[in-house]
């Protein structure tokens, strides 16, 4: 859904010391009401999605901070789906340990939060689809003006770090795979059709049939088993950055300057707008 805006992620309470203990005591913890701001922009939490933005361009990361979020159609739109299709009912602590405990399959969306390294970790994954209390599914979605059937490092890693965030917490991970989907972005759909669409996804992954959602609405799965070291190893690469041990790495790749809305204001940019 774009750039994660950490600051969001004050409400989610976290004590390093009782994390990992289970899931259960994970969710249900009594924590601190917020961590101190001890990263880069004084900043408590690294999101996942700023994580993955690094793997994009790290020069972004920092005008994101320094400059400000420059909003664009493209994020627009892709937000207006996302809060269309992942709509979900909130509950509480409580209730969602109880869900997870006795119901045969659920989705949820909850705030994921781990120390990884020498960071504390935390974003919030679109869908978690649980059976028998056990994690099989995280998905994410992403849309595209661009090529659906391409798979982009960055936001592969986004779903690798949910994964391993799941994993630190508690979760029995074993049997999860991570489930990236980019959707073309001009595809309209009737409000009905927005509100099925994450029941039909859900119905896709559990029948392993998702060719007739990838036509009908040009979007592609990409399933990845969970595999925590390639997110630790990002995570490793990336806290360099919010320690201050480094300054933020630009891109090579001038393409990702042309797409960049910080283009005309980066003095990194490869691409200069007429």
């Amino acid at each position: 859904m774009g750039f994660e805006d950490v600051r969001s992620l004050l409400s989610v309470e976290f004590d390093s010391r009782k994390v990992g203990k289970s899931w259960k005591d994970s969710l249900k913890q009594a924590a601190l009401p917020e961590a101190a701001p001890t990263f880069r922009h004084e900043l408590p939490f690294i999101g996942a999605s700023t994580i993955a933005q690094q793997l994009f361009c790290e020069a972004k990361v920092e005008n994101e901070y320094t400059i400000g979020d420059i909003p664009t159609q493209v994020k627009d739109i892709g937000t207006y789906l996302h809060e269309e299709i992942f709509a979900m009912e909130p509950l509480d602590r409580e209730q969602l340990i109880k869900h997870i405990e006795e119901s045969p399959s659920l989705t949820a969306s909850f705030h994921l939060y781990a120390e990884v390294g020498d960071l504390r970790v935390a974003g919030v994954p679109d869908a978690v689809i649980f059976e028998k209390s056990m994690p099989r599914w995280v998905v994410e979605l992403k849309t595209t003006k661009g090529d659906p059937a391409k798979l982009w490092k960055n936001q592969e890693m986004q779903v690798r770090v949910y994964g391993l965030l799941l994993e630190r917490m508690g979760f029995d991970c074993s049997n999860l795979t991570l489930a990236l989907i980019r959707m073309k972005q001009r595809q309209i759909m009737t409000p009905l059709e927005k509100s099925a669409l994450l029941l039909l996804i859900r119905l896709a992954l559990l029948r392993e049939e998702t060719a007739f959602l990838e036509q009908k609405y040009e979007m592609n799965f990409f399933l990845m088993p969970h595999v925590g070291s390639e997110a630790e190893n990002a995570i490793t690469w990336a806290q360099d950055y919010w320690l201050n041990r480094r300054e933020a790495i630009p891109t090579k790749i001038e393409g990702k300057c042309r797409s960049c809305e910080f283009n005309n204001v980066c003095a990194h940019s490869l691409f200069k707008p007429s």
